[in-house]
Parts: C-alpha cells; structure tokens; sequence
C-alpha cells in the first residue's frame, strides 16, 4: 500500500522532482504550492510515475492553508511523510533588504516549516510512526554572504532538526535535513545562471532526491555537495576566523557578490 506524502514548494524546481520519484510505487503526493498552474504540471509528472496527485494550493505561512493541506492529506489516510520544501531565497545584502523581504524569508524558510511539523507530531507519536524531512542548504552548515538572511533562516533549520531528533529519540519518528549545495538542475541557484566555483562544483538534482531517501531511511543530516566538506567545516568551527579566507581562496565570495549582481539586475 502506497504512502501518503505531503509536499510543500511542490510546483517548480527541487520541488518536482522530489514528487516525481517518490510517486513511484503507488504513493499519494500531496502537493502544496501557491502556483495552481505549477502544481498540476506537477500532478501530471505524479500520475505518469505511477502515484496518485492531490493539489492544494495555498500559502504554507498561512495556518488556515497549513489547516487545509493537512485536512487533504488526512482525507487519503494518515500522513506517513511530510518534506518541507517550500523556500523563499532574497539573494542580496542585508543593508539593501526591507524589513518586508527579511520577514518574509524567516516566515517561509523558518517559521512555517517549524509549525507545519509542530501540527503534524502529535498523531505520529501516537502512531509511532511518521518521517519528516526539511529540505535545508549548505548555507545552513557556513556562512553565506549576500545571503545573510536565508543562512540565518537554515541555520535555524538545522538546529531544529538536531535539537527535535533528540526529542524523539525511541519515539518511532524519524525526522532529518537534507543540505544541498549549488544545484544544477532546477531550484533557486540555477535559476540565476550563475556558475559554481570550479572549486565546489555544482550537484546533479539526482543526488538531492537520493538525500531525501536516506533521511526516509534513518539518516539525520544529509549534505549533497561534490566533495567531502565535513572537515573543512570542523575547521572553521574550531578556528572560526578562517572561514573568511578559505571561502575566498575557493572562489566562493566572488561567485556570491556575482549573484548579488545578477539579482540587483533583474529588479528582485
């Protein structure tokens, strides 16, 4: 029997491809967004997998269309797996952001994914049962110039995960992060245009699905970058005044002002 999916930023993007694979074997995707005309484009991808679509679009900051995304769900069985994917990414300076845009981004990326799990805990730590994916970045494991506010948002995704795996240790809940880095595919970097730096390349949309069934199957943080980085960031926690330094000697803070750039053209 199928598993019921709720999936969060399920019109474009990342977004996509996640529903696409995980409709294989006659799961049920739930499919939330607030581009109507995106999420059946998505439904279309769901059934020709195999798995059954239900669309509800709306604005996951809401409760009442939080509200209404759980009662479709529910309608087709308990909820097995929630994916928080929705993300809003402002990608420029903070001196150049309004208070509108900075609240916006802590809304989206931090505030509604946290409370969308909040809602949905309770019957699986009664079913003992259930899996929650957050979909983060790597700007949530380094700092991230002209993107200050989105770093600070995924940050605060990955402490939420850390902190609530703890919670639920022998609950029967399983709950993880998936941190991509530059992905090449779809999803808000490559949308820029813009280049990775040679020296961290960017990732194939593949490897961030596959992150998403390793937290499914027990993992609780997934980085999907094109090399080890674990130990870089061991470093810079240790001797926090060389990130810096080591960012810029691989091309990283260029790259970053160059998106900058690229945004400020196209009016965001």
């Amino acid at each position: 029997m199928g598993k019921v999916i709720v999936l969060t930023g399920a019109s474009r993007g990342i977004g996509v491809a996640i529903a696409e694979d995980l409709a294989k074997g006659g799961n049920v995707l739930v499919l939330a967004a607030r581009d109507r005309a995106g999420l059946e484009k998505t439904a279309e991808k769901v059934r020709a997998a195999g798995g059954k679509a239900i669309v509800v679009p709306g604005d996951i900051a809401k409760a009442a269309d939080q509200d209404a995304l759980i009662a479709a769900a529910e309608a087709e069985g308990p909820i097995d797996i929630l994916i928080n994917n929705a993300g809003i990414e402002i990608a420029k300076a903070v001196a150049e952001q309004s208070p509108a845009e900075i609240e916006l981004q802590l809304l989206i990326d931090l505030h509604a994914p946290i409370l969308l799990t909040r809602k949905l805990l309770p019957k699986m730590i009664d079913r003992k049962a259930g899996v929650v994916v957050m979909i983060s970045s790597m700007s949530g494991k380094s700092p991230t110039p002209y993107n200050s506010i989105y770093a600070a948002a995924k940050h605060g995704v990955n402490g939420f995960v850390k902190s609530l795996r703890m919670e639920l240790d022998g609950s029967g809940v399983q709950v993880g992060v998936v941190c991509p880095s530059f992905v090449a595919d779809a999803g808000m970097w490559a949308d820029t245009g813009v280049k990775a730096p040679a020296a961290m390349r960017e990732v194939p949309l593949a490897k961030v699905v596959a992150g998403i069934h390793q937290v499914i199957a027990g993992e609780g943080e997934v980085l999907v970058t094109p090399g080890p980085v674990r130990p870089l960031l061991a470093i810079s926690e240790l001797f926090p005044g060389l990130s810096g330094p080591v960012m810029r000697a691989m091309g990283l803070v260029d790259v970053l002002k160059q998106r900058d750039a690229v945004v400020r053209g196209k009016g965001h």
